[in-house]
């Protein structure tokens, strides 16, 4: 695990600080963002996933804003954070709604752009899929006799709507042309006659695409957090941005500490702000009692 003082090494340059890195403050983030630009801290990579303002029971925050009152808001976060991105940064924007209000992920990002965000890349995370055998295809060694179902299913007792499995990750940028790693989060090829048939194709990988299936582990208790997304989410984020030594990342609304253990992983520095002191205990918790475990690649041990 990095260890946490109080020069930050971002790999471009050290600057001595009050805020320190590898740590979780308690703060509002956007009053926390201003000391960051105060203080000359600039990051790599934000990635988070904010309220959705669905009416989620999260404990200190009230997640039931007017409508424009929270587009505001999420507005000033975007104005604010790009104070803090480096100009090659990413800022990867989870975030999903209820299927009474479909529009609602567009809207932010109408607002991440009027904030003078560039949308780059829209990823779709997909909780959950179900595929028909005739669908499974006949080359790539699979089969199925009947239809195959992954990933967490929550149903809505609903007749007008469907059951909402996947949400978007946006990805936002300065320029809208940042380099990003896609063959670090690539896949191989099913069918290997591809390799060479393209000039592009020199070796057994490529593009995973911008469909990403990361289903929830299964659990039989309750969540400490209402909204936590898989560690593989923002490990992915992370991942496809590109490693740097040094590099720093940055979640406005760390929650139960999902993004940092996603750092420790990938042996980046972090910074998270949580307006919640029990999540950044549990946070905490998960940081000092499970490290060891989830480093050797058990990830079912976090929640």
């Amino acid at each position: 695990m990095p260890s946490c003082d109080k020069v930050i090494k971002t790999g471009d340059y050290q600057l001595t600080s009050l805020i320190t890195i590898n740590q979780i403050y308690q703060e509002d983030c956007v009053e926390f963002m201003k000391k960051m630009k105060d203080e000359g801290i600039s990051v790599d990579v934000i990635v988070t996933s904010p309220p959705y303002n669905i009416n989620k029971d999260y404990g200190e925050y009230s997640d039931n804003k007017e409508h424009e009152e929270y587009l505001d808001w999420l507005q000033n976060v975007a104005e604010t954070s790009r104070s803090i991105l480096k100009d090659n940064g990413s800022f990867f924007l989870n975030i999903g709604g209820r299927s009474d209000k479909p529009l609602l992920p567009f809207l932010v990002a109408q607002r991440f752009e009027k904030a003078g965000y560039k949308l780059q890349n829209t990823i779709h995370w997909i909780k959950s899929v179900s595929i028909d055998p005739e669908d499974i295809g006949k080359s790539n060694g699979h089969r199925i006799r009947d239809n195959l179902s992954v990933g967490h299913f929550s149903p809505i007792v609903s007749e007008r709507y469907l059951n909402p499995l996947q949400e978007y990750v946006f990805h936002f940028t300065k320029t809208g042309n940042i380099k990003i790693d896609k063959m670090r989060v690539g896949v191989t090829y099913q069918d290997k006659t591809n390799i060479g048939r393209w000039k592009s194709a020199t070796r057994d990988k490529r593009d995973r695409g911008n469909v990403w299936l990361i289903p929830h582990a299964t659990i039989q208790e309750g969540r400490p957090h209402p909204a936590v997304f898989p560690i593989k989410l923002p490990q992915r984020c992370i991942e496809l941005h590109g490693i740097k030594p040094g590099m720093l990342v940055y979640d406005p609304f760390m929650g139960v500490g999902t993004t940092a253990l996603a750092c420790i992983r990938l042996k980046a520095n972090y910074i998270g702000t949580e307006i919640d002191p029990q999540y950044i205990k549990v946070a905490m918790e998960q940081i000092s009692g499970r490290i060891e475990q989830y480093l050797q690649g058990d990830e079912d041990v976090l929640i």
